[in-house]
């Protein structure tokens, strides 16, 4: 299924946008890996395979993010300890774009158990762009405590939790009210006029291509090797991720 979700470039774009730290690892673009500091959670953006954003946590970062989500009715624990039970409940939910996140506590130190992570215990998995976005304000959150501590953790003052407020029908939470700018939305003929069927393009990851059709908001391209992919056409003007030729 694809659900369109964000791809590592435009993922990278939102981190940036927090100004969350990272830690530049060897290989992590390739592996399209996400690292917050050194030792900290990673996110793992492999959407073009698969749909699902993918966190391995800290104990720290997996403790708050739960809280948070537990706050906006979006948290799932999965309590089964066989691996392939866990990975059939994470397609079943993947397969739909479901809405929740998933937590598996202790899933990588044993049951799922992915080598690139050894420090890192649990797992979080996430299936919208929407809750990767509150996933990223709960690191903002964190981060921001972190400051605090350890510019004076005795007289600085305790951080009141911020209670998360409806921001839309499906009921996804911001842990800031910072508003982002999306991407106008566009009608299929002002998305033709820009990114006309039949025109050849070239985008960064996949190469060179043909807009093969335009409907509903999302343009359909033809890329070398026959690889078809989908975007939302919006993203791809607004990013600049198709260039035409």
């Amino acid at each position: 299924m694809n659900n369109l979700l964000y791809i590592y470039e435009e993922v990278l774009d939102l981190i940036k946008d927090k100004h969350l730290d990272s830690f530049e690892r060897e290989g992590a673009r390739d592996n399209f890996t996400w690292q917050f500091a050194e030792k900290g959670s990673s996110l793992h953006v492999q959407t073009v395979n698969q749909s699902r954003f993918v966190l391995y946590a800290t104990e720290n970062d997996f403790n708050l993010i739960k809280r948070k989500a537990d706050e906006a009715n979006l948290g799932i624990v999965i309590k089964e300890s066989k691996k392939d039970v866990i990975e059939l409940m994470v397609s079943q939910y993947e397969e739909v774009g479901s809405k929740a996140i998933l937590f598996v506590r202790n899933g990588n130190k044993g049951l799922l158990q992915n080598p690139e992570e050894p420090r890192l215990p649990h797992v979080i998995y996430l299936f919208t762009n929407e809750n990767l976005e509150f996933l990223l304000d709960c690191m903002v959150e964190a981060k921001a405590a972190k400051k605090v501590a350890s510019t004076d953790s005795k007289s600085a003052k305790p951080i009141r939790p911020v209670r998360p407020t409806p921001e839309s029908k499906i009921g996804i939470y911001r842990a800031f009210a910072t508003p982002k700018v999306k991407a106008p939305e566009l009608s299929d003929e002002e998305i033709e006029s820009t990114l006309p069927v039949g025109c050849e393009v070239e985008h960064a990851r996949y190469g060179q291509g043909v807009v093969q059709t335009i409907a509903d908001g999302k343009v359909t391209v033809l890329f070398e090797d026959s690889v078809e992919k989908t975007f939302a056409a919006s993203v791809c003007i607004d990013k600049k991720l198709l260039k035409i030729l």
